[in-house]
C-alpha cells in the first residue's frame, strides 16, 4: 500500500490532502458525519484528492456514488439514525507511472467502454558492466481505486459497475467491456381521473318491456341520472419521476407529468371537494349527467344534453323522463323523441313529440314530424315533406315544403304547396296551399304549378248565436208571464178583509203604535190561526217571485255573453291579401262554434278535406291579380277576376 497523504492543519507538507471538517478517521478508515456534512462538501472534498494525484484506498464505491449524488440529509433521520458513513480505508498517492497504465475510455450513448488488456511497468537492473544499467518490463495489476480516481479524471464519474471492473482486473484477459453506464430517469405518471359512481355509465342495452320483451328500439338507461352528493370522479394525483443522471455525473431530469384542474372539469351542477381522502367532483344537485367533449367538463343539469344524435347505432327511439332535452346530433329517419321542452340543433329526418314545453328545431325538418301537445313549434330552417302539429300553440317556421301543418297560430316567412289548419293564419309568401283559419294575413298570394291557391276563411255559423239569444228571450217572457200569475195570487188573498184587518194590527203592534188587552190579543191570537193558510199562500208566491227575478237576471246576463261572444266572433275572421299573383280563391266556410268540424281532425285526413270541396262556402274573392281586405260584415276586395 502507498503512504497515506492524509494531513493535518499544524504540519501539511506538500502532496498531503487535508480533510474536511465532515471526515472523522478512525482505526478502521475514513468517516463521513452525517450531521457536519452539507450541500457541495462531499464533491468538493472528491475533486480535491483526485486533483492532489491522491486516491480513495479500499474505497466502498457504493457509499462513495450515495455521497456525491444521493446523500438527503432530511432522509438521514428516523428512530435509528446513521451518523456516519465508512467511505475508505485511507487517502494514498497515485504516483504518475501508476497513472499511466490506465488508457483512455471510450464514451458514447450513455456508455463508458474500456479496454482491458495486460499491462507492464519498467524497473532498473544493474548491468553487467559497470556503470551501465538497463530497465526491464514487469507485468503489473491494475487497481479498482486507481481506476476509480483515473476514470473522474476522464469524465466518468458517476455509475462505474464495480463488479464488472474488479472481474476484468481480476482476470487480466484482454477485452472491451461496458465499465460504467448512464442512469435513465424514470418517467412519472400525470394526474389521471378514477370513476366513483356506476351510475355515471350509460346502459346501452335493450329496454325491457312490461310483457317481458326486448324493446331493440330503445336503449335502457341512454342519458343517467344523478343524485345529489354523490362522488362521481376522484383525482388521481401525479407522480413525479425519478432524476437520472450521465456518466459525468450531470443530472437527468425527467419531464414533469401532466397535472389537471378538477375545477376545469367540474361543470354546473357539481362541485370540487378536498378531504383527507383526496380531490373529489360531486353532484351538487339531482339531475342528468352531461359530458362536453368539447370542454371536458361533467355537468347535473336539469335539462338532458346528447351530441351524438339519435339512430338505431347511438340512441334508438327515446322516452325522456327530464324536463328538458337538448341534442346537437342528427336525428335520423324513423326514430322517435319523446319528451318536454325539445330543442335539437342539427337536421332532423325522425319525429319528435313532445307534452308540452317548445320545440325548438334549429335546423331542418325533413320527411319527419314535430308534434307539441301544449307548446310552440319552431324551426329556423327548411320544413319539408313533414308535419307539424301543435295542438295547443303556435307553429313558426322560416320555409315550408309540401307539409301539413295545424296550431292555434301559424306563422311563415315562406309556404310553397303545404295544407294548413288554424286559428290565426300570417304567411309571407304562400305559393299553391290550401289554407283554413279564422285570421288570414297573406304578403303575397300565388299558385304553384299544379297546385291551386285556396283560402277558406272559417265563419261562425251565426244562426248558432240567434238561436241561443232567442231561445233565452223566450224564457224571460215565461219568467215575466209566471211573476205576474204571482202577483194576482198576492193580490187576490190580500184584498180579503180578515186578511187586510190581521195585517193593519200587525203592522201597528210592529211599530209600536198599539197595545193590546188580554181579551185583545185572544182575539187576534184567534184572527191569525183563521187567515194562517192565506198568509202561507202569499209568503209563498212572494218567494216564487224571488226565485224567477233570479233567474231572470241570470238569464239576461247570460244573452250578454252570447251576444258579445257573436260580436266577438264575427271580429275574428278576415282576410288580407297584399298581392294576388294569378289564381287565388277565397271562399267562406262555415261551422258550429259548438261543434267544430275542424277540431278534431287529424294531420293526415287534412289534405284530403281542405282539396275537397264539400265544406266550401260562399265565394269571398276569386282572381288572377289585385289584394284583399275582407273583414266578417265588411268586403274590401280589388281584384281582377
Amino acid at each position: 500500500m502507498n503512504q497515506s497523504v492524509v494531513g493535518n492543519m499544524t504540519s501539511l507538507q506538500e502532496g498531503e490532502v487535508l480533510l474536511s471538517f465532515f471526515f472523522v478517521q478512525r482505526d478502521d478508515g475514513l468517516y463521513v458525519d452525517l450531521e457536519k456534512l452539507e450541500g457541495e462538501g462531499f464533491r468538493l472534498l472528491v475533486e480535491r484528492v483526485f486533483g492532489a494525484q491522491a486516491y480513495f484506498f479500499e474505497l466502498d464505491y457504493e457509499a462513495f456514488n450515495r455521497l456525491l449524488y444521493d446523500y438527503d440529509p432530511l432522509q438521514s433521520g428516523g428512530e435509528n439514525p446513521l451518523l456516519a458513513v465508512r467511505v475508505a480505508t485511507d487517502l494514498v498517492s497515485f504516483p504518475p507511472e501508476r497513472r499511466a497504465l490506465y488508457k483512455t475510455v471510450k464514451i458514447e450513448d450513455g456508455e463508458a467502454e474500456y479496454y482491458f488488456e495486460p499491462v507492464y511497468l519498467e524497473s532498473a537492473q544493474d548491468s553487467v558492466m559497470e556503470g551501465e544499467g538497463e530497465s526491464i518490463l514487469q507485468r503489473a495489476t491494475l487497481n479498482f481505486d486507481e481506476f476509480v480516481a483515473d476514470m473522474w479524471s476522464k469524465g466518468v464519474r458517476y455509475g462505474i459497475d464495480s463488479a464488472a471492473v474488479r472481474t476484468a482486473i481480476d482476470s487480466g484477459k484482454s477485452e472491451r467491456i461496458v465499465v460504467a453506464r448512464r442512469l435513465d430517469p424514470v418517467l412519472g405518471k400525470a394526474a389521471d381521473i378514477e370513476e366513483l359512481s356506476e351510475a355515471i355509465h350509460r346502459d346501452n342495452a335493450p329496454r325491457k318491456l312490461s310483457n317481458g320483451r326486448l324493446d331493440l328500439r330503445q336503449f335502457k338507461n341512454r342519458f343517467p341520472q344523478i343524485k345529489a352528493d354523490v362522488r362521481l370522479m376522484k383525482k388521481i394525483p401525479r407522480v413525479m419521476g425519478v432524476w437520472g443522471r450521465e456518466i459525468s455525473g450531470n443530472p437527468i431530469k425527467p419531464p414533469i407529468p401532466e397535472d389537471l384542474d378538477l375545477a376545469e372539469l367540474a361543470g354546473p351542477g357539481t362541485e370540487v371537494e378536498r378531504t383527507a381522502e383526496g380531490e373529489f367532483i360531486v353532484a351538487k344537485c339531482n339531475g342528468f349527467l352531461n359530458l362536453d367533449s368539447h370542454s371536458n367538463q361533467i355537468s347535473i343539469m336539469d335539462k338532458i344534453v346528447s351530441r351524438e344524435g339519435v339512430s338505431v347505432r347511438t340512441t334508438g327511439n327515446l322516452q325522456l323522463s327530464g324536463n328538458e332535452y337538448e341534442e346537437y346530433g342528427e336525428v335520423q329517419e324513423k326514430r322517435l323523441i319523446e319528451g318536454y321542452n325539445i330543442t335539437i340543433h342539427a337536421d332532423v329526418f325522425g319525429s319528435v313529440s313532445s307534452l308540452g314545453g317548445n320545440i325548438v328545431l334549429k335546423r331542418n325538418l325533413v320527411g319527419g314530424a314535430a308534434i307539441n301537445q301544449a307548446g310552440d313549434i319552431m324551426v329556423d330552417g327548411v320544413a319539408s315533406g313533414a308535419i307539424l302539429h301543435a295542438m295547443n300553440g303556435a307553429v313558426i317556421v322560416k320555409r315550408a315544403e309540401n307539409c301539413v301543418i295545424i296550431g292555434t297560430r301559424v306563422v311563415l316567412q315562406s309556404a310553397s304547396n303545404c295544407d294548413i289548419l288554424a286559428d290565426e293564419v300570417t304567411i309571407a309568401e304562400a305559393e299553391g296551399c290550401a289554407i283554413v283559419a279564422k285570421s288570414i294575413r297573406l304578403e303575397k298570394a300565388s299558385p304553384r304549378k299544379q297546385s291551386e291557391m285556396l283560402v277558406f276563411v272559417r265563419t261562425p255559423d251565426l244562426a248558432t248565436f240567434d238561436n241561443k239569444i232567442a231561445g233565452l228571450n223566450l224564457e224571460t217572457s215565461e219568467i215575466e208571464q209566471a211573476c205576474k200569475l204571482k202577483h194576482a195570487e198576492i193580490e187576490q188573498a190580500s184584498s180579503q178583509q180578515e186578511v187586510r184587518n190581521y195585517l193593519l194590527i200587525a203592522g201597528k203592534l210592529k211599530r209600536n203604535e198599539i197595545t193590546l188587552g188580554t181579551e185583545q190579543k185572544a182575539n187576534f191570537n184567534k184572527l191569525g190561526a183563521s187567515v194562517a193558510p192565506m198568509l202561507k199562500a202569499i209568503a209563498k208566491a212572494h218567494a216564487e217571485i224571488g226565485e224567477l227575478q233570479t233567474r231572470k237576471s241570470a238569464i239576461a246576463e247570460q244573452t250578454a255573453e252570447v251576444a258579445a261572444r257573436k260580436q266577438e266572433t264575427m271580429s275574428e275572421n278576415h282576410c288580407t291579401i297584399g298581392e294576388v299573383v294569378g289564381e287565388v280563391l277565397v271562399q267562406e266556410t262555415k261551422y258550429d262554434p259548438d261543434a267544430d268540424p275542424f277540431a278534431e281532425l287529424l294531420p293526415k285526413e287534412l289534405r284530403t278535406r281542405l282539396r275537397g270541396s264539400s265544406h266550401a262556402g260562399e265565394k269571398i274573392f276569386s282572381g288572377h291579380g289585385g289584394a284583399l281586405d275582407w273583414r266578417h260584415g265588411k268586403t274590401g276586395a280589388v281584384g281582377t277576376a
